[in-house]
């Protein structure tokens, strides 16, 4: 049953959101009063004009019709369109609309006419901007603030390690200062001497090597030393793995000393540079020889290995540290590179080292794992790149 006119403008005048009712030749048959008071038009000048005309769209340099017109969308799928597009408003600027156009068929299969109903979404849409912008600026200033954490608890690792180095040091300087002392003392005598033959020129001559062997040595190790201990800038750069963990055994060999450790290194010869930060790479070392160090002070055989190795599956370089420690429970593996987290006694440690150990393999780009089993030892294996990667591959410790 056809409603009459005036119940019909009655219903579409108690529509709060847009409607218009369009001939297959996009001319505009009717509308409602919520569509004239949006657009601020009076009904004959919406009546009889073409959809474009009317949203002001002669040019369409506004406006994204052209490109997602929904009527033709109507025809080409025969069927109801969802669109959003962007109109001009009655001030002149461009809108948001989101709209839903269905069509009315004749009996002959044919469209006799387009009913297209819309809202303006243009205040939702600046709420989803400011929201979306404030989110962005949420999660900028938290990455700031993640970025100053991580970088204060490097240099906290670092100090931590720094500490224990500096006590081991001092006893390692100590033996060639109190030798080089002796062997300036039997020099002095020589030189008392009233007459110095050829023999004792040899002896003088020897002491002297082995003063400026002593003292290089002595510079070797403050230089690592400082080193490690300067708050560097992060810098990528290609270094060879292999001296730097020389350097880095050299600053711990009192440790190692001390603590009747034995190592073995497997290096293999003309391994490949790696792109990355050496102050970093060789914190990392550090934390994981120290870790290894501690495991192993109850232990009966005292090895430590270090290995390194050109991996045959891309461009990366294999290191692996294995100590003969007390290990690390099954239930506490999933843990470890928490920060925070230790399994070390009170006093201890405060369970930075791992954290910080993932976190810069993390960085690099690299894979880390581990595996244990308690009262027989611990394997870190990590992998690096030679070449800096355009886009860091995620550190995966699930295997650990």
């Amino acid at each position: 049953m056809k409603l009459p006119k005036n119940e019909m403008e009655t219903i579409l005048n108690g529509i709060q959101d847009f409607i218009l009712i369009i001939s297959p030749d996009r001319v505009i048959l009717e509308t409602n009063d919520a569509f004239l008071k949006h657009m601020d038009y009076q009904r004959e000048n919406v009546i009889g004009r073409k959809c474009y005309e009317v949203f002001k769209e002669m040019t369409r340099s506004s406006s994204n019709c052209h490109e997602k017109c929904p009527l033709e969308a109507v025809i080409r799928e025969k069927h109801y369109c969802r669109a959003e597009l962007t109109r001009l408003g009655s001030d002149g600027k461009p809108r948001y609309t989101e709209l839903a156009i269905f069509p009315i068929w004749e009996k002959k299969g044919k469209i006799s006419k387009f009913i297209e109903i819309s809202r303006d979404i243009t205040q939702r849409k600046s709420d989803e901007k400011q929201t979306q912008d404030y989110l962005m600026r949420m999660v900028e200033e938290r990455t700031r603030q993640l970025k100053e954490s991580h970088e204060r608890l490097l240099h906290q690792d670092k100090m931590a390690s720094l500490g224990k180095l500096s006590s081991s040091v001092v006893h390692e300087i100590n033996n060639p200062v109190a030798g080089i002392l002796n062997l300036v003392m039997l020099s002095q005598r020589i030189l008392k001497e009233d007459e110095i033959r050829q023999p004792e020129l040899d002896l003088f001559a020897q002491y002297l090597g082995l003063m400026e062997t002593e003292t290089r040595r002595i510079g070797r190790i403050v230089g690592n030393l400082l080193t490690f201990a300067r708050q560097s800038k992060v810098e990528f750069v290609r270094f060879d793995l292999n001296e730097l963990i020389e350097q880095t055994l050299l600053l711990n060999s009192n440790l190692l000393k001390l603590n009747r450790i034995r190592v073995i290194e497997e290096l293999e010869n003309n391994l490949p540079l790696i792109c990355g930060s050496e102050d970093q790479i060789k914190q990392v070392i550090m934390n994981l020889i120290s870790n290894a160090v501690e495991s192993m002070s109850g232990a009966t055989k005292k090895r430590l290995a270090i290995k390194t190795f050109r991996k045959e599956s891309g461009k990366t370089v294999g290191i692996e540290i294995i100590d003969t420690g007390a290990g690390i429970p099954p239930e506490m593996m999933s843990k470890i590179f928490e920060p925070f987290y230790t399994t070390k006694r009170k006093g201890k440690g405060v369970g930075l080292g791992l954290s910080v150990v993932y976190g810069i393999i993390k960085e690099h780009g690299g894979q880390i794992y581990v595996d244990s089993t308690p009262e027989k030892g611990t394997s870190f294996s990590i992998t690096l790149f030679e070449e800096p990667l355009q886009e860091k591959k995620n550190t995966d410790p699930s295997r650990a």
